[in-house]
């Protein structure tokens, strides 16, 4: 009766397989849509020698995070906008 065993056991691994490809595929989309969005920051003409202005403490950011996630949950902008800002956001976060 080793053949039902088998059976469940491959199984078992196509689907731990189908769920690792899932998981990469994932990774790699939302690596993807990051590294087009620097790209294109990088291809603006002018987009290094212009200063991004005064920068903004950790504790600001997250206020402004704060903020953007309460006008998200009230409906007043879409996901699209709403992750686009949380991305620049949260890229200005710096790490001591």
């Amino acid at each position: 009766m080793a053949t039902g065993r088998s059976s469940f056991a491959k199984r078992q691994r196509d689907m731990a397989k189908k769920a690792r490809a899932e998981a990469k595929r994932q990774k790699r989309l939302g690596r993807g849509e990051l590294y087009d969005l620097e790209q294109a920051h990088r291809d603006e003409p002018g987009a290094e020698a212009a200063p991004q202005g005064p920068s903004l403490s950790n504790d600001e950011i997250m206020a402004k995070v704060e903020e953007l996630h309460r006008r998200y949950d009230d409906g007043q902008m879409d996901l699209e906008a709403f992750d686009e800002q949380r991305a620049t956001l949260m890229a200005q976060i710096s790490v001591d």
